[in-house]
């Protein structure tokens, strides 16, 4: 008894005094303090405020014109600590002789008159149940009451249901236009009908109470979705933690490397790091600690009602329940603050100079800036008819499909043209895998094998088609994106809603994975197992994996509105590079994106016709834009 009287004791105490509850007055968020600690805090911070916040949630409270004497005394919360403290006094009297209050003969009491809330010795127990006015009296043993058997009843004090203006008429009526207990004498004097509308208080208990029970689903979906939200704020910081963990392992990898010269810059850029860390995580704290305080709330405010509504009597609940259904209708209407998913970004790029040595600097943006422009419009050296699709080739080199004028233009990084190969048809594709072999693989409009050539002297190699042989001629496709992994190529059909994987050597079939949205563009990250599919017209992009299982779809948009096309796409361990368009010239953009799908910045905007996109050999963003190649740099 004792043990679970210890247990309850400090759900009992005020959060000022930290002492049981005196006089306790509930606020608007449902928390209660003893009356003179809440005047104390009142006088002390906010004298002559109208309002006051709550000093456990910081939720504020108008307070009425006789200020906290005004405020609502919660009588149910102050009827359970009476009675757990008269408990506690039989409880803990175990060791100690309990002396009779009715007799002077100082006898040892052994009952008590749980009427009379008197301690009586067994001769004026028999004495006590002879008087016919308490021959009825509840009489329980001391020890019945010690081991929990039988409940100590608070001492009769002023009964709440008693009418404080009409003597000896008892509150048996609610006004539901006033929000109040009144008597029978109330409804002909100050809740006169037809102003006041009242019905029977038990009446007034049952449909308050299922009011109150209808809104506790929505409270019960606004907590699951604060649950979610502080989950995917934890797993955001940890996601950041873990860019940071790696960020770190890069910096101190190249400090290995330099350590006697760099051991300076290294100590500098890890205090920088880990300044970033304490600040972005201040940031996340911060994010939390708000959805945890309003998960709290919501969760005390639904706990608080929901035993109100259990426990308490009518006079009670009905006395609390305008304060319940206020503070209820608040809360349901609030929503979880977003935190920013671009807090999480972290990386390095790392310093070019080897003699002056520099370890490079922290981005805590994906920052891009064009360098150059490559090319204009025309069929000449230097110039293209529609720069269709793009990749990068040979070391400082890339490829350019020029669909208008039916060939592949192989030009430096700088613009320098190096070659050209000559095709049947619209080149609609281009990609490279660098192995021993070198090779470049190339789609042309309508056909239905991948044509692959020797980038060491232009020559075709070989074709191969995407289905086995005897089932072309049978079959109707529309091949129209490529993208390369370290040792085999993927084929993008939009006609079938497939791509295929193949054997970079010979062209063999590896796999066919169905897909969900065209697959008008692809690019792959071999290291985290990204497919990246860009659907064209239907404005949308399928992140999955080697497999065909989608990890997330994106729907990009311009200025809130979606894109009218995705086109070109490329990504890394960094993220996603997609070329998007709303329609028309200089509506082009160029989106960075995360693994996940979740939208980091526009890298550039104002572009012509972004089609295609990819990484040069030193890491720039090489776009073909109709007419011409634009080069971007990270700055």
């Amino acid at each position: 008894m004792a043990t679970a009287l210890k247990n309850i004791g400090p759900h009992l105490e005020c959060d000022i005094c930290a002492d049981k509850y005196k006089q306790p007055k509930v606020l608007d968020c449902m928390h209660s303090f003893c009356q003179k600690c809440l005047e104390q805090y009142y006088t002390s911070r906010y004298a002559g405020q109208p309002k006051i916040p709550c000093p456990v949630c910081r939720r504020e409270t108008v307070l009425p014109q006789t200020r906290i004497q005004g405020l609502k005394t919660n009588f149910h919360l102050m009827g359970i600590v009476e009675e757990v403290s008269l408990q506690e006094k039989v409880a803990c009297s175990e060791n100690t002789k309990v002396i009779c209050e009715i007799c002077d003969e100082g006898n040892e009491a052994m009952h008590r008159c749980l009427d009379c809330a008197q301690n009586i010795c067994p001769n004026c127990r028999k004495t006590h149940l002879r008087f016919a006015a308490t021959s009825n009296h509840t009489v329980a043993t001391l020890e019945d009451i010690r081991q929990g058997k039988v409940t100590v009843k608070k001492t009769p004090e002023e009964d709440e249901s008693r009418c404080h203006k009409h003597k000896g008429e008892v509150k048996r009526f609610y006004c539901e236009t006033c929000e109040e207990l009144i008597c029978r004498d109330c409804t002909v004097v100050d809740h006169r009908e037809p102003k006041h509308h009242y019905i029977d208080s038990g009446e007034a208990s049952l449909k308050y109470k299922q009011s109150l029970k209808d809104t506790f689903p929505d409270f019960t979906t606004g907590i699951k979705i604060l649950q979610k939200a502080l989950v995917t704020s934890s797993q955001a910081k940890q996601k950041f933690t873990q860019n940071v963990t790696k960020t770190v392992k890069v910096v101190k990898d190249k400090a290995d490397k330099m350590r006697a010269e760099i051991s300076t810059q290294e100590t500098k850029m890890i205090e920088e790091i880990k300044q970033l860390q304490q600040d972005r995580n201040r940031t996340y704290d911060e994010h939390q600690s708000t959805l945890t305080m309003m998960l709290e709330s919501k969760q005390h405010s639904l706990g608080t009602s929901q035993d109100i509504i259990n426990t308490a009597s009518d006079s009670d609940f009905l006395s609390l329940y305008p304060i319940i259904s206020k503070d209820l209708k608040s809360l349901k209407s609030q929503n979880p603050p977003q935190i920013d998913p671009k807090l999480s970004y972290l990386s390095l790029t790392p310093g070019q100079r080897i003699g002056d040595i520099n370890l490079g600097k922290l981005a805590v943006k994906d920052k891009w800036e064009m360098c150059r422009e490559i090319g204009k419009t025309g069929s000449g050296p230097g110039k293209f008819g529609f720069a269709r699709g793009i990749t990068a080739t040979q070391p400082g080199e890339i490829a350019v499909a020029d669909f208008i004028n039916n060939q592949v233009v192989i030009c430096s990084n700088e613009g320098q043209h190096k070659g050209t190969i000559p095709l049947k048809s619209s080149p609609v594709a281009v990609a490279a895998i660098h192995n021993p072999e070198q090779r470049l693989f190339v789609l042309e409009y309508g056909s239905k094998y991948v044509k692959v050539f020797n980038m060491k002297d232009n020559t075709l190699v070989m074709q191969f088609p995407t289905v086995p042989k005897h089932q072309v001629d049978k079959t109707e496709m529309n091949l129209w994106s490529l993208a390369v992994t370290k040792n085999s190529i993927l084929v993008g059909d939009t006609k079938n809603m497939v791509w295929t994987e193949h054997k970079a050597t010979d062209g063999e079939i590896l796999h066919t994975i169905p897909v969900q949205t065209k697959p008008h563009c692809l690019a792959v990250d071999d290291d985290t197992d990204r497919v990246v599919v860009s659907g064209g017209d239907t404005k949308k992009v399928d992140v999955g994996d080697s497999k065909g299982r989608t990890i997330c779809t994106v729907n990009p948009t311009i200025n809130g509105v979606p894109v009218g096309n995705c086109m070109g796409v490329c990504c890394d361990s960094s993220g996603i590079y997609l070329a998007v368009e709303q329609g028309g010239h200089g509506t082009g953009h160029i989106h960075h994106y995360d693994l996940d799908g979740r939208f980091l910045d526009c890298l550039a905007q104002g572009l012509y016709c972004p089609c295609g996109i990819t990484f040069t050999s030193n890491g720039e963003l090489a776009v073909a834009e109709w007419i011409s190649i634009k080069m971007y740099h990270k700055v």
